[in-house]
């Protein structure tokens, strides 16, 4: 080959490679696998968590098998907090049941033991998730 073929071979080729990379199809964005499985109760923020102390979910069925869950938490600090509750109903296979229920304000005295209770109002309800935030 000449070297001027070689020129104008670069001058063809190099726009038709460039314009075939380009039309390479970018593939899909894959969602972030979450490390950590759903708890019970979650709280909103690391204040809130430090500022409280919740005790271990009581839950128990009335005759008509709606589900009734009490949350014991207190202030753990000495100060008076405003803390909103929300509430989502699961069926046996760990799927909502309606839309999230709330927000329930409770008032925690400062260091003085509290609960929080909330029931069912279907009694396909089989398990809970509630979270805790600030009031605003």
């Amino acid at each position: 080959m000449l070297p001027k073929d070689l020129i104008l071979l670069s001058f063809v080729a190099g726009p038709l490679i460039a314009a075939l990379a380009g039309c390479a199809v970018n593939p899909p964005i894959q969602p972030r696998m979450d490390p950590y499985t759903p708890s019970q109760i979650h709280m909103d923020s690391d204040e809130l968590r430090s500022d409280t102390a919740v005790g271990t979910p009581n839950a128990h069925r009335d005759d008509s098998g709606i589900l009734f869950v009490t949350v014991p938490i207190r202030s753990a600090i000495d100060k008076t907090l405003y803390v909103d509750c929300y509430v989502t109903w699961l069926d046996r296979n760990g799927q909502p049941i309606g839309d999230r229920m709330g927000p329930k304000t409770i008032t925690l005295d400062p260091n003085t033991p509290s609960s929080v209770t909330f029931n069912s109002t279907t009694p396909r309800a089989a398990d809970f998730q509630i979270d805790f935030r600030y009031a605003r």
